[in-house]
């Protein structure tokens, strides 16, 4: 019974640890092979970016078509075809900042329209009436969070996201 219970343990834990043991094999594939093989899976319209060692330029542009050895983009109205021997960093556009935008925003205007609420309380407090700071600084919070959060992610939606594919 033990050797049993000891032969399902063992094939447990080879089944569950193989897949992660190779994502750490050694990489096997050139730059080039590497560089082909992203080109080869960009579709047509996608925003991309890539810097080209040899002649110290980057470029950005729309993707019209692509193969595992040429890229042609739309840049400025006109198409460049760009060998993929020539493609030393390639960045793919992948949304907008908006969401950081909104958070940060939120939370640097909720602060500061909350600290403004609640110096602007105590500085109205009369002599034997209660304060209400706290009330007054959750009530900045909230308002200037809202609208911090919106101005934020407007910001944010004008910045592009990159992700980068190959370098």
């Amino acid at each position: 019974m033990c050797k049993l219970c000891f032969a399902i343990s063992v094939a447990g834990l080879v089944t569950f640890a193989s897949p992660p043991a190779w994502a750490q094999a050694r990489d096997t594939l050139s730059a080039a092979q590497r560089v082909g093989f992203a080109l080869a899976h960009l579709g047509g319209g996608q925003r991309v970016r890539i810097w080209q060692r040899r002649v110290f330029f980057e470029r950005q542009g729309q993707v019209v078509s692509s193969s595992g050895d040429l890229l042609t983009l739309r840049v400025e109205g006109s198409r460049i075809e760009v060998p993929a021997s020539d493609v030393d960093s390639l960045w793919v556009r992948r949304g907008n900042h908006a969401g950081s935008g909104a958070l940060i925003g939120g939370v640097v205007a909720g602060l500061a329209v909350g600290a403004f609420g609640a110096a602007l309380s105590k500085a109205n407090c009369e002599g034997g009436y209660p304060c209400h700071e706290a009330s007054a600084f959750f009530g900045g919070l909230l308002i200037g969070g809202v609208m911090g959060s919106g101005v934020g992610a407007l910001i944010g939606a004008a910045v592009p996201r990159w992700q980068r594919w190959v370098p």
